[in-house]
């Protein structure tokens, strides 16, 4: 059976190229990340709290949400406190709040950490009937002293949504009517296990092939960090690509099956988050000891494919997000099958996109995240994608569709030779 041979090959590998030291966490992680059992965490209070004269008012009653206090510092100037769900932990400074007056005022509205500095430039909804009007706001202070950002606003008697990131379509209860919409007889979807507060880790299973052909498995995870909503929506652009109605993308779907995980930290995001799960962990730091349930989740889910004739996982891609375009490949001396892959797919996609900036950065596979689980369980190679903090909608879009369609048209060819020299 090719898996288990493959299985061992990449056992060796793993076992010739781990690092002599234990893995304890990269530059930005705090202390303590990989201790994955578990920790206590401080849930936000959900309330509105009203300030000032004449009043204004801020809500954190929503999905999504991270505010944890409110007041007036001076006659023109609010503060927003926003607080971690625990610490130490990595500065991904996520807030989500309504915020609306008595009267029409012009204010001040600062944003105040603890546990963090600011990293996310506000992003602003003004809701008008039934259209919502967003924009990203462009003059937020930032005071290097304190870490905070202070910016200049309207408010009046309809409230007006601030977040760190963009919420349409991004939230948990998205996802599920999402999901509704992709049913059909080629596309399974499924709980692949449940979350601390009993969300499930929806596993989407795309299967196009025939019963009696050898099949290749395209491994997509996404969103096991609640703030990295750009990385959420590329994969989201990349998913929609992989299933559009072309040449490329139907044969691909002949060739390949793809295993989805559009949301592993669902608890995360519904609960506004920095980072972590609802007992204060950073999933992937998690894919070595699976403390967690939602890891353990996608595991049990994948694990069968090593005992099927049939098909091979091929390539999996987590999608994240950080401060700049970059590719995370698996060292290019590290044998995968197939070898080197990203570090061939990765110059098409920023010739293709060379606005983008895209660099690429290899790392062993010492460390207990996701791509290097796909590595050491299955011997392919595997990508962490990270895309900009604040890259625009349309450019994730074109990110997303363009890359889907070279990886697609890269693996067909791989998997071609590959069954040709079987």
């Amino acid at each position: 059976m090719f898996h288990k041979k493959y299985l061992f090959l990449a056992l060796v590998a793993f076992v010739g190229c781990k690092s002599s030291q234990e893995f304890t966490g990269y530059s930005y992680d705090p202390p303590g990340v990989t201790q994955t059992e578990g920790k206590i965490t401080f849930p936000q209070k959900k309330r509105i709290i009203g300030a000032g004269s004449p009043k204004v008012w801020l809500s954190n009653e929503f999905e999504g949400a991270r505010a944890n206090d409110f007041y007036q510092v001076d006659a023109n100037t609010f503060e927003v406190l926003i607080e971690p769900e625990n610490a130490p932990i990595n500065n991904s400074t996520w807030y989500g709040f309504s915020i609306w007056s008595d009267t029409l005022q012009a204010i001040n509205l600062r944003l105040k950490y603890t546990n963090g500095r600011h990293r996310y430039q506000p992003k602003v909804y003004i809701q008008k009937g039934l259209m919502n009007y967003s924009h990203m706001v462009t003059n937020a202070v930032y005071d290097t002293a304190d870490g905070s950002a202070t910016f200049a606003m309207y408010v009046d008697t309809n409230p007006t949504r601030v977040s760190a990131q963009l919420l349409e379509g991004t939230l948990f209860s998205d996802l599920e009517t999402q999901l509704q919409h992709l049913a059909s007889p080629s596309i399974s979807i499924s709980s692949a296990g449940s979350s601390h507060q009993n969300r499930p880790v929806y596993q989407v299973t795309v299967d196009e092939t025939k019963d009696d052909i050898e099949k290749g498995v395209l491994l997509l995870l996404s969103r096991q960090h609640p703030p990295e909503v750009s990385g959420y929506r590329a994969y989201w652009a990349f998913f929609n690509a992989l299933l559009a109605d072309n040449e490329l993308a139907n044969t691909f779907r002949k060739h390949f099956v793809i295993e989805a995980f559009p949301m592993i930290n669902p608890d995360g995001v519904a609960n506004g988050h920095w980072r972590h799960n609802m007992q204060g962990i950073d999933l992937n730091r998690d894919w070595e000891f699976f403390n967690q349930p939602e890891t353990r989740a996608v595991r049990d889910a994948l694990l069968p494919i090593t005992q099927m004739d049939d098909r091979r996982v091929y390539y999996g891609i987590d999608f994240h997000s950080t401060n700049e375009n970059i590719f995370y490949p698996i060292l290019a001396d590290i044998k995968t099958t197939p070898d080197n892959l990203t570090q061939r797919w990765a110059p098409i996609v920023t010739t293709a996109l060379p606005g983008l900036n895209f660099s690429s950065e290899e790392f062993d596979t010492d460390s207990p995240i996701s791509k290097n689980w796909i590595f050491n369980t299955f011997g392919s190679d595997a990508l962490t994608f990270e895309v900009d903090d604040e890259l625009g909608e349309k450019a994730i879009e074109q990110l997303g569709t363009t890359a889907a369609q070279s990886l697609m048209q890269l693996l067909l060819d791989e998997w071609t030779t590959f069954n040709t020299n079987q």
